[in-house]
Order: C-alpha cells, then structure tokens, then sequence
C-alpha cells in the first residue's frame, strides 16, 4: 500500500468514525489468533502526525507500509510527558494511576496501578526500558524493569544505548526519545527546528529496529503532540498523536480506521506478550491491526 501524504493528512484533524444507528447491534469483537512474542514500544516525545507526513519520515513510513497504522489516535488530558507515559504503558487514565504531575517525584507517591512491565513480570518475561529523561525513573522504582537505562537527553545516545537493554533479551521493550519535544519547547512545534528534531528521530527509530530480533512486534507513537507555544491543553494539535504496528502477525499497509488511544498501546502490547491487563484497565486491544496466523 502507498501512503499519500495528502491523503493521510485529512486524518489527523477529521471526525471520530461515527457509531451504529439506533436499533443496531455494534459488530461483535472479534479476537485475532496471532503468534505471540516479544514487543517494542518506542515513544517519540512531543511527535506531532502532520509532523511525520510533513518530513518523509522513511523508517517510520517503511514499518506503517508493512504493519497498521493511524495518525490520529489521541492521548489523555493532561497530555503530558510522565501522566501519558504511564496511561500509555498501563492502560489506565490519570484518574486511576494518579500521576498528574510531569517530573519525577517519589515523595507524592508510587503509580497506583499496575502497569505493562508489572503485567509481563507476573507472566515471567524480561522487560526493559531505555529513557532521555529522568522522570522515567517514575517506572523503575516500581521494581518491574529488569534492566532500566537512562541515557543522555539525546535521540542518538538513547538509541545508541538500546543494545544495552537487548543484550539481556528482554520479551518488552521500551524506548523513549525525547528530542522532538525539546526541540519543540526550544523553538516551537512545527518550526523547521522542530521538523529536523523530527528526521533525526526517524533515524534513531530505523537504528534501534535494525538491532531488534525479527519476531518483535514494534510499536511507535508519541505521548503528545504540541503548538507552537507548548503542551498539555485538550487542543486537537496536543492531543492527536501517531500509531504504528508492525510484526509477524499485523496486517500490511492498513490504515486503521476505529479509534485508537494511548491507553490501547498497553493492552495490544499485553496481547502479543500473551498476557492481559487487569480486567478494570480501560485499555483495549487494537486487534484490527492483527491478521489471524
């Protein structure tokens, strides 16, 4: 499937699918079966859609051609960095993991529910995280990291410090790059700063999936996007963000078409490692993304 730009564009501000008519029973779910095995979540800070359709972003266009994808899947209100990290790797909303705040502050408390690693631990899988920003550390204090790895603020150093994380051979993975939203908070989003920011962040994404075993499934999306003046707000431009999957049991060049959020990439993440989130965990599975094996 080619993807045309201009054609995708029209997503990421357009109309919610509309629901069935009155009197109609919604579609039954259906439950893919798929070949389980390992997962990596990578998490490009700040990353706005039109961002990605605007530069070309080859490595991560090239995984949206052989898996599924949608640009506007939206992330929770606050949208910031560490409440919209954890409802994206828990499945929950701020109002049940009761993180609000966006630095790391152990004194306020631990997250308050269970999250993606704690889920894959309970299973006996290997998890680890590679991080740009301190806060991360929100996640590691909650013992469910096997390997926790805080780089410098730096798509290249994070990535370059993925092979850290791998050579443990974790079943769940998380990268987090964190320049794009630097550069925006520097410079402003959308500015051609920004829009650099957010090549260079290809480029970490097409060499960390380079050293990735073959059988993972990879998700990339993003905790927010932004205006030029910063973050946070309910505005469509900080809340829409991009989702991509690729693996052995995805679908090929599929352009999602059903809502997608944040809380989701928790819960289909849990659904490729074989396990489930708690059964009051809002997230879903995202199974049209997935063919059945």
């Amino acid at each position: 499937m080619v993807l045309t730009p201009g054609l995708a564009l029209s997503g990421c501000g357009g109309h919610s699918p509309t629901g069935p008519s009155p009197g109609m029973a919604p579609a039954p779910i259906v439950i893919p079966t798929i070949t389980h095995g390992r997962v990596a979540i990578i998490s490009i800070d700040g990353l706005r859609p039109d961002a990605l359709l605007q530069t070309g972003a080859p490595n991560i266009m090239a995984l949206a051609a052989r898996g599924a994808f949608t640009w506007r899947a939206q992330t929770i209100f606050p949208s910031n960095t560490l409440p919209s990290h954890i409802s994206m790797l828990s499945g929950y909303g701020p109002d049940e993991h009761g993180v609000t705040w966006d630095d790391y502050s152990p004194a306020r408390g631990p997250i308050l529910v269970p999250t993606l690693f704690s889920v894959a631990r309970a299973k006996g899988l290997r998890t680890g995280m590679v991080v740009g920003k301190e806060k991360f550390a929100t996640f590691r204090d909650t013992g469910a990291c096997d390997t926790w790895v805080l780089a410098a603020p730096d798509d290249d150093d994070v990535a370059s410090r993925v092979s850290l994380a791998l050579g443990a051979r974790p079943d769940l993975l998380f990268v987090h790059l964190p320049d794009v939203d630097l550069v925006g908070h520097a410079s402003k989003w959308m500015s051609e700063p920004y829009l650099n920011a957010v090549r260079r962040a290809d480029s970490a994404v097409g060499r960390i999936v380079a050293g990735l075993p073959t059988d993972t499934t990879i998700i990339v999306t993003a905790d927010h996007g932004g205006r030029p003046e910063g973050h946070g707000s309910d505005s469509p431009q900080d809340t829409t963000i991009p989702w991509v999957i690729a693996g052995p049991s995805t679908a090929r060049g599929k352009a999602l078409t059903g809502s997608v959020r944040t809380l989701d990439t928790a819960a289909t993440a849990a659904f490729v490692l074989g396990a489930v989130l708690q059964p009051d965990a809002p997230g879903t599975p995202v199974y049209d993304a997935f063919v059945s094996r």
